[in-house]
C-alpha cells in the first residue's frame, strides 16, 4: 500500500511545541494533555481503518506523530499561573490585517515607478496616517503584534518603519541608486526585461527577482536602502550574471545594515524561539559563550525551526544574525551536549564568517575545523548526531550546515 496523508497533524505538534516551549499552568497542562490524547487516538483509528501502520505516513506527519506519541508532560517548563496582560495562545498569530497587504503592494509599486519623488509628500503621509490607524486599531482591539500572521506582523512593521520621513526619503534614494545599475545588467541579459521595479521588502534572501513581460520586479531586503551605487552594481551583477557576493554578503553584517533589521524584527514584535519544550538554547548559547569565547560573542537571535521537516542540524543565517537548530533536538533522549555542541558550530560560523575564493563561498574551512574539534566532547557529539541521522534519512550532517 502507498503512503497517504493526514492533514493537521504538523500544525497541531507544531502549536503544542509553541505553547509547551513556555510556562504552562498545571490546569492548562491537563488540557493539553487530553488533546494530544485525542489526536494521538484519532490518528491511530485512521491509521488502523486503512488497513496501514504509521510508518506509512509521510515523513513530517510520522515524526510530528512521534514527537506527541512521547510529550513528557512533567518534563516541561514548570506550572505557573497564566500572564493575564499575555494573550491566549489560541489567538496568537491568527489575526489578519485584512486589506492592509493589497494597500502596502500598491504603495511599493508606484514607490517603483521611475521618479516617484514629486509624489513622495503624499506617498509618505498615506503611509504615516495608515501605519497611525493601524496601531490605533490594536490598542483599541486590545492587541498585540503577537497576535497578528506573520505576514501581517511584517507589513505592520515595514509601514511603522517607513512612517518614519527620514527612513522614506532613504528608500525614494536607495530606488534611484539601485535602479539604473539594474537596468544596466538587466539590458545584457535575454531572460528579463527592463524597466526594473525596485522594491524594498522583508525577503529572506539576498534577492528575489521575478520576470513580467514588460518589466522585472527586482524585491530586495529592506536594510539594503542603506546600500551605495557600487554595492547595488555588485548585487545586480551577482543575481544576473552569478557575479561575485563576497562584498554583498559582508555588506549585510555591517552595522547600518544589522540595525534597521533589528529595529524591522522590533517593530513586527518578533521574539526569540530560544524556549523549547525541554531545552532552552537561551542557556545553551550562555554556557557555549562562556566556555569556548569567553563570554564575548554577541548574542544572535536564537530559534527553534518552527516545523517537523528540517534537512539539518542547525544553520546560522548570516543575513540575520539568526542561529536556527533542529526542533528534532528538542528531546529528552538527546544529550545536553550534543546540543551544545550544535549551537558551538553555528556560533564558529558567526564568528569565523565566510571564506572567499575565486567568487564561491566556503564555510567549513580548515581553520573552522580546527577550532570545531576544541569541543569538548566532540568525537561523543558527532557520533551521537550520525546516529540521528541514520534514524531519520531527511536530516544531514553538520558537515553541510
Amino acid at each position: 500500500m502507498s503512503s497517504f496523508r493526514i492533514k493537521g497533524v504538523v500544525r497541531f505538534a507544531d502549536r503544542m511545541r509553541r505553547e509547551l516551549s513556555g510556562v504552562v499552568s498545571a490546569e492548562r497542562k491537563v488540557q493539553l494533555r487530553g488533546e494530544v490524547i485525542d489526536l494521538i487516538r484519532q490518528v491511530d483509528q485512521i491509521v488502523v481503518s486503512r488497513g496501514a501502520h504509521i510508518d506509512m505516513l509521510p515523513l513530517p506527519t510520522r515524526r510530528a506523530y512521534h514527537f506527541l506519541a512521547n510529550l513528557d508532560f512533567n518534563a516541561t517548563a514548570s506550572d505557573a499561573a497564566p500572564d493575564p496582560t499575555e494573550s491566549p495562545e489560541s489567538l496568537a498569530g491568527t489575526i489578519r490585517l485584512v486589506g492592509v497587504k493589497s494597500y502596502w503592494q500598491s504603495i511599493m509599486k508606484q514607490l517603483a515607478i521611475a521618479s516617484p519623488t514629486h509624489d513622495s509628500d503624499e506617498l509618505h503621509e498615506s503611509i504615516r496616517t495608515s501605519s497611525e490607524r493601524i496601531d490605533r486599531y490594536l490598542e483599541a482591539q486590545s492587541l498585540g503584534a503577537r497576535d497578528l500572521t506573520i505576514q501581517s506582523r511584517k507589513i505592520r512593521s515595514w509601514l511603522a518603519f517607513f512612517a518614519t520621513r527620514q527612513n522614506f526619503d532613504a528608500y525614494v534614494m536607495a530606488i534611484d541608486r539601485a535602479r539604473p545599475v539594474f537596468e544596466d545588467v538587466l539590458l545584457r541579459t535575454e531572460r528579463f526585461h527592463v524597466p526594473a521595479m525596485i522594491e524594498f521588502q522583508q525577503v529572506s534572501s539576498l534577492y528575489k527577482l521575478r520576470g513580467c513581460r514588460h518589466e522585472t520586479r527586482v524585491m530586495l531586503p529592506t536594510p539594503m536602502i542603506v546600500f551605495s551605487t557600487e554595492l547595488f552594481s555588485h548585487l545586480a551583477n551577482a543575481s544576473l550574471t552569478n557575479g561575485n557576493k563576497e562584498l554583498v554578503m559582508a555588506a549585510t553584517a555591517g552595522r547600518e545594515y544589522q540595525r534597521i533589521q533589528a529595529e524591522l524584527e522590533a517593530l513586527s514584535g518578533l521574539e526569540d524561539r530560544a524556549g523549547g519544550v525541554y531545552r532552552d538554547l537561551g542557556a545553551s548559547f550562555k554556557r557555549i559563550n562562556e566556555k569556548y569565547f569567553s563570554g564575548s560573542m554577541p548574542r544572535p537571535r536564537l530559534t527553534w525551526s518552527q516545523s517537523f521537516t528540517g534537512r539539518k542540524f542547525g544553520h546560522y543565517d548570516f543575513i540575520r544574525d539568526m542561529v536556527m537548530i533542529s526542533c528534532s533536538l528538542d528531546r529528552n533522549e538527546v544529550p545536553q551536549y550534543v546540543l551544545d555542541f550544535v549551537v558551538y558550530h553555528e556560533l564558529l560560523h558567526k564568528k569565523l564568517g565566510v571564506d572567499w575564493r575565486n567568487g564561491r563561498a566556503k564555510a567549513h574551512t580548515r581553520e573552522f575545523r580546527i577550532q570545531e574539534r576544541m569541543f569538548e566532547r566532540y568525537c561523543e557529539a558527532e557520533a551521537s548526531l550520525q546516529e540521528l541521522a541514520n534514524s531519520d534519512s531527511s536530516y544531514t550532517s553538520l558537515r553541510s550546515c
